[in-house]
């Protein structure tokens, strides 16, 4: 068997090397553009509204922990402004108060300003838990910043009243000591 001489070999080469060099030269002028979104991401926002609005309250939570999480870490790629109305609507009016905190971070993740418009108009007059007007408060505040309720006083007081719920003293206990028996016994 003969082997290839150097001259074939450098052909061989220089050969592949033109062809790849041509191949690779289209595909960087290609990815300088951002690719299409494949049409599942375009349509995620509206899947997710229609489960939503499921009468199966496990399909319920489990779009809007999908709605929270794409929502924080895609929020670029997918449109969820379809799932911002059911939100708002559950967070105002679900009767579990769990379904109303995971609308609230819902709607926080999304971050549409009218969905938290309407969840800071939807906070008063309404009986709710402490842990959801709370979380509620702090959503707002770190929405639309510090001074969030500086002039208003009635969510001034309520923030409050909250965090002085939240932070009393509690009774303390000192360390735990093992009492242990003199003597080695």
């Amino acid at each position: 068997m003969q082997r290839p001489s150097l001259f074939s070999k450098t052909v061989v080469l220089i050969l592949a090397v033109m062809l790849l060099g041509v191949g690779i030269a289209p595909a960087q002028e290609r990815s300088a553009e951002p690719p299409e979104p494949p049409a599942w991401v375009t349509n995620f926002g509206k899947q997710l509204k229609s489960s939503l609005e499921s009468d199966d309250s496990q399909i319920q939570a489990q779009a809007l922990q999908h709605i929270t999480y794409f929502a924080t870490y895609y929020e670029r790629e997918i449109d969820f402004s379809d799932a911002v109305p059911t939100l708002v609507d559950l967070y105002r009016k679900d009767d579990d108060a769990n379904v109303r905190l995971f609308a609230l971070v819902a709607l926080y993740a999304i971050g549409d300003e009218g969905g938290m418009e309407k969840v800071r108009r939807a906070m008063y007059g309404q009986n709710w838990p402490p842990r959801l007007q709370l979380v509620t408060l702090a959503a707002l505040t770190s929405y639309y910043g510090p001074e969030t309720f500086a002039m208003d006083e009635e969510a001034a007081a309520m923030a409050e009243n909250l965090m002085r719920h939240y932070t009393r003293p509690r009774i303390e206990i000192g360390p735990l000591q093992v009492v242990g028996q003199e003597g080695g016994q």
